[in-house]
């Protein structure tokens, strides 16, 4: 059954895309779906690439023998920060300027190549990084479960994923992320309340007895505070800047679907971040002593479930790995064909060549992809640790002054994304080869986040912005993104009706998910006595 359903799942994947295929016309349903993404669209594709498979596996596994704490309260909400500050602040904002990659608004910005080659180098490498060590983490547990040879899940993974990039491009990604979100919320609102009804409040409230600090924000491990802390400031500095969940806003159809997202999505993927912790904090109790722990949450799928809800969780692991693989797969292959060929080699690209050109690149990243996760080389781990982090400490400064800080220029880009990401990986093999540690539990990307600031500081003080710059600069201070929405409805007939009925929806989700949220924290902390 689990071998139908992994083939089932793929095939309508491929399905759907080939059906959205025709809806190709140009460069902008290509790259952006024609900014024609309703709120369950946007909605669906943010919290499912938000949901990767690191949240069914890997920090499930730390709740399952540390405890569900250690993560959930400071790390995934600063996940659900940086989310809100990647949606309301950073997207909308690069939305409004008419981006339709992240390197969009580097080119726009500073208009310097080195600064749009370093961007994009650091881009392909934490897209690529982080996509492969996914692949290749659940390729190996799918291959457990399925009975299926590693290389061939992989490739059939890379060809599912190469289909419904390469033909409908971010139609494609959209669509069957919205799908695979709602397998996801059967795990979080199913299958994760069925583990945790069936170890039982109580039971799992006295695994503070024999696992002493399970309950506590350190955990069982007795990690330190200010481990804890550095959680909460790498996901809010990571999550913030990521092209994954950043380029969510470009399809949207205006300003009030963003801001529904924001207020919809952005509860929906720590809602479920949550539940799927606790669950993985009741197979304490109703499997102890599962190894890797990785495999918590499978083993509660495959052994603790009936056929058909082992199925649908099997499903939404699939969709974990896929949602995440997709978004950075085609964000890469954008990347190559829009943001490397059509602005360094050739500026003048028709619709159609441009279409052609988004495909290649789809199916030149996915041979690479595919090869590098089938020989699973260790030098891959070395690069993964380093993907997501490399966002934080170079774009994040960068991209925050590039927005605000008028003496900002290529010089002090160059200088942050360099010094950032450089310091950044060298500190963090120092103290892996123990040849330095760092006080008080501050990690490297801290260190390199704060040297980079400085260094943009120093260096933008240091030399001036030319005329064009300052002219950039003041541009984008004067886009909003809220300006062309009301323009826009304004000038539909009953506009103003229109738009008022809009504001009014705005604030109606925004009271009703407050409540919700309330209602459902509320439940959760009494039920565990917190």
């Amino acid at each position: 059954m689990t071998l139908a359903i992994f083939a089932t799942v793929l095939a309508a994947y491929v399905a759907v895309a080939a059906f959205l295929a025709r809806r190709i016309k140009n460069k902008d349903d290509f790259y952006v779906m024609g900014e024609q993404g309703s709120t369950l669209l946007i909605v669906g594709t943010l919290a499912a690439t938000f949901l990767s498979a690191v949240t069914l596996m890997g920090i499930a596994g730390i709740s399952y023998s540390e405890g569900p704490l250690v993560i959930a309260a400071l790390g995934s909400f600063g996940a659900w920060v940086g989310t809100l500050v990647a949606v309301v602040f950073i997207g909308r904002k690069l939305k409004a300027l008419n981006c339709r990659t992240m390197m969009d608004f580097f080119d726009y910005r500073f208009n310097n190549k080195w600064v749009s080659v370093v961007a994009l180098i650091l881009m392909v490498v934490g897209l690529l990084g982080y996509g492969i060590i996914q692949l290749i983490g659940a390729g190996l547990v799918l291959a457990e479960i399925i009975d299926i040879p590693f290389p061939v899940i992989i490739v059939a993974f890379t060809l599912a994923l190469l289909a419904f990039c390469s033909l409908s491009g971010m139609y494609g990604v959209v669509y069957t992320d919205t799908m695979m979100f709602f397998t996801m919320l059967a795990i979080a609102f199913i299958i994760a309340p069925l583990l945790i009804g069936d170890a039982g409040f109580e039971a799992m409230k006295g695994l503070g007895e024999t696992l002493p600090g399970f309950w506590t924000v350190g955990g069982a491990s007795d990690r330190p505070l200010s481990w804890s802390i550095s959680q909460f400031l790498v996901w809010i500095l990571f999550f913030a800047c990521t092209p994954a969940l950043v380029s969510r806003v470009f399809p949207a159809k205006n300003d009030f679907v963003i801001l529904k997202v924001a207020v919809i999505g952005v509860f929906f993927a720590p809602a479920m971040q949550l539940l799927v912790f606790l669950a993985a904090s009741a197979m304490q109790v109703t499997q102890p002593g599962i190894e890797p722990t990785d495999r918590a949450m499978i083993v509660g799928f495959m052994e603790h479930t009936n056929p058909t809800l082992a199925g649908i969780g099997l499903a939404g692991l699939m969709a974990s790995i896929m949602s995440t693989a997709s978004t950075l797969f085609v964000l890469t292959g954008f990347a190559l064909a829009r943001d490397l060929y059509e602005k360094l080699f050739d500026r003048k690209v028709s619709e159609h060549k441009g279409v052609v050109l988004g495909r290649i690149s789809q199916a030149i990243v996915a041979l690479i992809v595919c090869a590098v996760a089938i020989s699973r080389p260790a030098g891959i781990y070395w690069i993964s640790i380093y993907a997501g982090a490399i966002f934080a400490v170079a774009w994040l400064p960068t991209i925050v002054a590039a927005l605000h800080w008028r003496r900002m220029n290529a010089n002090a880009a160059l200088a942050c994304m360099l010094v950032g990401s450089i310091t950044f990986i060298a500190v963090g093999e120092l103290e892996r080869h123990g040849v330095m540690s760092l006080p008080w539990n501050i990690d490297n990307l801290q260190v390199a986040i704060v040297l980079g600031t400085l260094s943009l500081v120093v260096v933008g003080l240091k030399s001036r912005p030319n005329d064009y710059e300052l002219r950039v600069f003041d541009d984008i201070r004067a886009k909003r993104l809220s300006d062309t929405t009301i323009r826009d409805i304004l000038a539909r007939p009953d506009g103003a009706r229109e738009l008022i009925r809009e504001y009014r929806q705005v604030w109606a989700i925004m009271a009703l998910f407050v409540i919700i949220a309330a209602a459902l924290w509320g439940y959760l902390f009494s039920k565990l006595g917190m």
